[in-house]
C-alpha cells in the first residue's frame, strides 16, 4: 500500500489546479501535503529531497529533515512508518541512491550504466548530479528497477553516485527532456515543478519550503548549459553531517573504553577442545563487555540501543558476549610471542566462524590466533529480529541502533586480546609444554599484535571496526564493499529477505524506498559511514589505518559494483598487474606498498548481469579466501605492512596463477 494519495489520481487529475481554500490565487496540487510535490508516482518520490528539510541552526549542516507524519511507507496491516526516528538527522544518507519514478516507465537505453561512469559527467547523460558545495559536476551511474519491470508506473529509476557524497555538502538532481518514457514519449512534468519554474505560489508547504534554494538549483544548471525548459525535473538535497553519522558508535566506543578501564573484561571459558595437526587448542567461551542495550541485552523483540537524557548510548552494566578462539600448532614453536587476528563473520552468523576452514588455514600461514565475536544485530540470533524489522520499518531501530553494540563487543574483544587474553588465556599449559617443548606459564602472543580478518559481512562492518578500533592497525577485508542499497539486490542472498519485505511492502517501489530509508540507519555502523576516513583515523580518534582489501570478479554475494564504490571512496590503489581490468576512477600500484590497496582476483566466472538483480551462483564469494597467494599475502602484509603481489603475475585464478 502506497503513503500517498498518488494511486487515486490520474495523471489529468495533477495537472489541475485550483484557489485556495481561503479564497487566494495560490495553486493547490492534487498532492497530499505530506507528500513531495514534485513527485507524479510516489508520494516520497523522489528521494531524498529538501522538500523534507528545515533550516536548524543547531545542526552542524544547518539543516534537520523534517518528514511529516504519514508521508513514509503504510504496510499492509496500516502500519504507518513514524518519521521520527529519521527526523533526528541533520541531513540524508551520503550513500543511498537517489530515487524516482514517472507514470508509464522510463526507456533506460541512454542512461549511463556502471561500465561507464565517466559518461554521466558529459552533456550526453540524461541524468545530472552536481555538488551545489563545490559546483562540481558528480560522477554516477543510472539504472531501472529489473524487478518491477512488468509494472512501469511502479519502476524506480536510480542514480548511484560513484562514491561516497560529501558530509553536509548540498546537491543539486535533473532530470533532462532527453531522458524517454518507454515508446520514446516525452516524460510528464510534475504540477509541483512546474509551479517552480514559473514562480506560481501554491498552498503545498512542502513545496513552498524548497522554493526558497531553487534558484541556486537552476543556477548551478546553468553552468552545466541546462536551461529550465530542458528539464523534466531538479531538486536538491543535503548530505547528513559526518558528526552526526558517527556520533552514537564513537560515543559507545568512548564509553565502553572507560567502563574497561574500570572494570577490566574477564574470560569465562566454556569448552577447551584439542586439536590435530596444524592447530592444537579451540576455545569457546564468554567475555564480559559494556552493555549499552536495553531490556538486559536479550534478543527480545523491542531490545534496542538505551540512550541518556544526552541522546547518546548510555552503559547500563557488564554483560557476556561469546567468543571463538583457534590456536594454531606454530604458535606454541614460535620464537618470539605471535599475533592475534580478530575475525569478523559473514552474514548473520557467529563467533564459531573464527574457527571455519579457510579462516584457520589463513591463521596457520600467518602463525596468528583466529578470535571471533558475534556482530550483534546481524548475527544468527539476530535473524528474527531482522524479519520483524522487515515486515514493519518501525522496528528498524532494532537492528540498525543494536548494530552499534555489535560494533562495540569487537572494540571490547580487541581490548581483551591486549589484556586478558595474553596474560590469562593464550599462556602455555603444562600439556602444551609437553607436547611442544613451550615453557610453562610462557605468554604465547605479543599483545601489540592485534590484526583485523573480515569477510563478505565481515568486511563491511569490519571497515567500521578498523576505523574505531584505537590500537588495530592493519586489517584484511575480503569480499565486501559498502553501501547495502547498493549490495543487497545485486546478491544471490537478497531473494530471501526481499519475500519477507515485500510480503507487507507489496508495492515494489515502497521496497526500494524502503531500502533507501535503511541505508540512512546503515551508515552509523556499515561501510558507507566511514570509509572517507578509515584510513586517516583522525574524525574517529584513531591512528592512521592500513587496509589491504580483496575482491572476487562476478562475486555473487557482494557485488563488485560496492567493492569499487568503497575503494574509490577511500581512495586506494589497485596493486598492479590488475587481472582484467581497472575500475573507474583508480590506478594502478606496483609493490611492494606501504599504504592501503584492492587486491583484484579473477576466478573465471562468466559476466553478471550489470542490472540490480541477484546474480547466478559463481562461486566467487568464497575465492579470495581459498587461495594460496591470498593466504601468503595476508601473512606479509601482518608481519611487515607491506602489500606485495603474491600471484604468478595477474591474479588469474582459473590459470593457476594465485596457487
Amino acid at each position: 500500500m502506497r503513503a500517498s494519495v498518488f494511486a487515486s489520481f490520474s495523471l489529468v487529475a495533477l495537472t489541475l489546479a485550483a484557489c485556495g481554500d481561503d479564497g487566494s490565487d495560490a495553486l493547490k496540487l492534487s498532492v497530499a501535503d505530506n507528500c513531495n510535490p514534485l513527485g507524479i508516482a510516489h508520494c516520497m518520490a523522489p528521494w531524498p529531497s529538501s522538500a523534507y528539510e528545515v533550516a536548524d541552526a543547531t545542526a552542524a549542516t544547518g539543516r534537520r529533515l523534517d518528514i511529516p507524519a504519514g508521508g513514509l511507507l503504510i504496510n499492509a496491516n496500516s502500519d504507518v512508518v513514524d518519521p521520527t526516528p529519521w527526523n533526528k538527522a541533520d541531513g540524508f544518507s551520503a550513500a543511498a541512491a537517489i530515487v524516482t519514478a514517472f507514470p508509464g516507465g522510463v526507456d533506460g537505453s541512454n542512461l549511463v550504466d556502471q561500465q561507464h561512469f565517466g559518461d554521466s559527467l558529459t552533456d550526453a547523460s540524461p541524468t545530472v548530479i552536481i555538488d551545489l558545495t563545490t559546483m562540481q559536476r558528480v560522477a554516477h551511474m543510472a539504472e531501472l528497477d529489473v524487478p518491477s519491470a512488468a509494472t512501469p508506473d511502479d519502476q524506480a529509476l536510480y542514480l548511484r553516485p560513484a562514491a561516497r557524497l560529501i558530509g553536509g555538502h548540498r546537491y543539486a538532481v535533473a532530470i533532462k527532456k532527453t531522458l524517454k518514457g518507454k515508446g520514446g514519449a516525452d516524460l510528464p512534468i510534475s504540477t509541483g515543478f512546474q509551479a517552480l519554474l514559473d514562480g506560481t505560489l501554491t498552498t503545498h508547504p512542502l513545496l513552498e519550503r524548497m522554493r526558497p534554494g531553487f534558484a541556486d538549483v537552476l543556477a548551478a544548471l546553468s553552468t552545466q548549459n541546462l536551461a529550465p525548459a530542458d528539464l523534466v525535473v531538479a531538486w536538491d538535497f543535503t548530505v547528513a553531517s559526518d558528526a552526526f553519522v558517527r556520533r552514537l558508535p564513537t560515543a559507545a566506543r568512548d564509553r565502553a573504553l572507560a567502563q574497561l578501564d574500570l572494570t577490566p573484561s574477564t574470560v569465562r571459558i566454556v569448552d577447551d577442545q584439542a586439536q590435530d595437526g596444524a592447530f592444537r587448542r579451540r576455545i569457546d567461551g564468554f567475555l564480559t563487555a559494556p552493555l549499552f542495550l536495553t531490556q538486559d541485552g536479550r534478543y527480545d523483540a523491542g531490545t534496542t540501543l538505551a540512550l541518556g537524557a544526552d541522546g547518546l548510548p548510555a552503559y547500563q552494566k557488564m554483560y557476556e558476549i561469546p567468543f571463538t578462539a583457534v590456536i594454531p600448532t606454530c604458535v606454541y614453536t614460535a620464537r618470539e610471542p605471535v599475533g592475534m587476528m580478530l575475525y569478523g563473520h559473514g552474514l548473520n552468523g557467529s563467533s564459531g566462524q573464527a574457527a571455519s576452514g579457510p579462516v584457520k588455514d589463513t591463521a596457520a600461514e600467518a602463525c596468528v590466533i583466529s578470535v571471533g565475536t558475534d556482530m550483534r544485530g546481524m548475527s544468527d540470533k539476530d535473524i528474527g529480529n531482522i524479519a520483524r524489522a522487515l515486515t514493519n520499518l518501525n522496528y528498524a531501530d532494532e537492528i540498525m541502533e543494536v548494530l552499534v553494540q555489535g560494533i562495540t563487543n569487537h572494540i571490547s574483544l580487541a581490548r581483551a586480546l591486549e589484556t586478558v587474553f595474553s596474560t590469562s588465556v593464550f599462556v602455555c599449559r603444562a600439556e602444551d609444554a609437553t607436547a611442544t617443548g613451550c615453557t610453562v606459564g610462557a605468554r604465547l602472543t605479543d599483545p601489540t599484535k592485534v590484526y583485523y580478518y573480515g569477510l563478505s559481512q565481515g568486511h563491511i562492518f569490519g571497515t567500521t571496526v578498523m576505523a574505531y578500533a584505537p590500537t588495530i592497525r592493519r586489517g584484511v577485508i575480503g569480499v565486501g564493499g559498502g553501501n547495502y542499497s547498493t549490495m543487497l539486490e545485486r546478491s544471490t542472498d537478497w531473494p530471501t529477505y526481499r519475500n519477507i519485505l515485500i510480503g507487507t511492502y507489496p508495492d515494489p517501489l515502497d521496497v526500494v524506498l524502503a531500502i533507501n530509508l535503511f541505508q540512512q540507519r546503515w551508515d552509523q555502523t556499515e561501510t558507507s559511514g566511514i570509509a572517507n576516513v578509515v584510513l586517516d583515523g583522525t574524525a574517529t580518534g584513531v591512528p592512521p589505518k592500513q587496509l589491504l582489501m580483496h575482491m572476487a570478479i562476478g562475486d555473487e554475494q557482494v557485488p563488485n559494483l560496492a567493492t569499487e564504490w568503497q575503494a574509490r571512496t577511500m581512495g586506494v590503489p589497485v596493486l598492479a598487474p590488475a587481472s582484467v581490468y581497472t575500475p573507474y576512477g583508480m590506478t594502478e600500484a606496483t609493490g611492494p606498498l606501504t599504504g592501503s590497496a584492492l587486491v583484484i582476483m579473477d576466478g573465471g566466472a562468466p559476466a553478471v548481469p550489470l542490472t540490480n538483480e541477484p546474480a547466478p551462483d559463481t562461486g566467487m564469494h568464497d575465492l579470495t579466501r581459498t587461495q594460496a597467494a591470498s593466504r601468503r599475502q595476508i601473512a606479509h602484509f601482518f608481519a611487515t605492512g607491506e602489500i606485495v603481489n603474491e600471484c604468478a603475475g595477474a591474479c588469474l585464478c582459473a590459470a593457476d596463477q594465485c596457487d
